[in-house]
């Protein structure tokens, strides 16, 4: 991960409290007392009818195996709309989601966002965020698809090289997920990320291999396709079958660079042995753009707004911005076989960094 222009391993071995954002920064108001964000090791799965109780079950599957390792480190839950009790529970004295879940009727919004921060409005590295859309939605057929998002801090994935990735497929398989992506993101503020957007915009500007917005923002846009590749990046069949199949796949992704997982739904495409951040002043990592130009084909072909509105001139991605964020990767047809060459030079993958049933 030494990749990006700093070295966070070091950092957050030496001082992990500088790797915490003020809340607020580059706003017209200036820092705030509180944590705004924090950089992070994320993935992000979309997938559909969390009204359905077997879908709500697997999403429980899906936290208790994420509690089952980030369980010491969480402390707060919010809720957007509960049915009954508050928005906000200390973590320890929370009802189990299991428990809450049973209670709630198809057409309640399915919102749990459990975060590690020491105030309620602190950004921490251990989160779990999932967002369902409900019954009568779902059946319009046009509010999008629900969203699951996992934080591990970077040390932890540092640490326990295939924990991610094993999280990652196993729960792109639980909730038979449409596509997704993980690698390096910030997690902003559960309940202040509009003011934290202009921080995160910053510093995409500046490593091209961050993840930028909310997923809730992008839920209608990536019904259309993908929103993003990653260091991990996940497809369902049917997307596999417009790219030209598993045969095309391992034609232009290198298996000495890029390993294949089978999640029943699909399959996610493991890039390299580590996340890479892809910083903006060094050339585009060729493990990045050569599945980005793979996937082209089934990219969603607009992703509208990734932050809010800019109040007082403060960096945001929106409008046009959102769009080249979309193409970040994207290069002329004529420079792929440079790139090709280029990932001879690229970190191979290792048995110590791939998962043992990879294809």
């Amino acid at each position: 991960m030494t990749d990006l222009p700093f070295d966070p391993i070091q950092l957050m071995r030496e001082h992990p409290e500088k790797m915490r954002v003020p809340g607020g920064l580059l706003t017209k108001r200036g820092p705030q007392d509180y944590v705004g964000s924090v950089p992070a090791v994320a993935g992000t799965l979309f997938f559909k009818d969390a009204h359905l109780p077997e879908v709500r079950e697997a999403i429980c599957a899906c936290f208790d195996e994420y509690e089952a390792i980030a369980k010491e480190h969480l402390t707060w839950l919010w809720r957007e709309e509960p049915p009954e009790g508050p928005d906000k529970f200390a973590y320890a004295k929370a009802p189990p989601m299991r428990a809450m879940m049973k209670r709630m009727d198809e057409d309640d919004l399915v919102s749990f966002t459990y975060i590690s921060g020491r105030q309620p409005h602190d950004a921490g590295d251990w989160e779990f965020d999932v967002s369902g859309i409900r019954g009568w939605q779902a059946k319009m057929g046009s509010w999008g698809l629900c969203t699951l998002r996992f934080s591990m801090p970077l040390l932890y994935v540092e640490e326990n090289p295939t924990a991610f990735q094993a999280m990652f497929v196993r729960f792109a398989k639980c909730l038979k997920a449409i596509h997704g992506y993980g690698g390096y993101s910030l997690v902003l503020s559960a309940v202040r990320s509009e003011q934290n957007e202009p921080f995160e915009a910053f510093l995409a500007d500046k490593l091209h291999g961050l993840d930028v917005g909310t997923p809730v923002r992008v839920a209608r846009s990536v019904v259309h396709g993908i929103k993003t590749v990653s260091w991990l990046t996940a497809v369902n069949y049917e997307m596999v079958e417009k790219i030209g199949g598993l045969s095309a796949i391992r034609s232009e992704l290198p298996m000495d660079w890029f390993a294949l997982y089978d999640y029943g739904a699909g399959l996610v495409i493991q890039a390299g042995p580590k996340p890479e951040a892809a910083p903006t002043d060094q050339p585009k990592p060729a493990r990045l753009v050569l599945p980005n130009m793979l996937l082209k084909p089934v990219r969603t072909p607009e992703i509208g707004w990734l932050h809010h509105g800019s109040k007082d001139g403060e960096p945001r991605i929106i409008g046009r911005g959102a769009e080249q964020w979309l193409k970040r990767f994207d290069v002329p047809e004529d420079e792929l076989m440079a790139y090709k060459a280029r990932l001879l030079d690229e970190p191979k993958l290792t048995k110590a960094t791939t998962l043992p049933d990879r294809l």
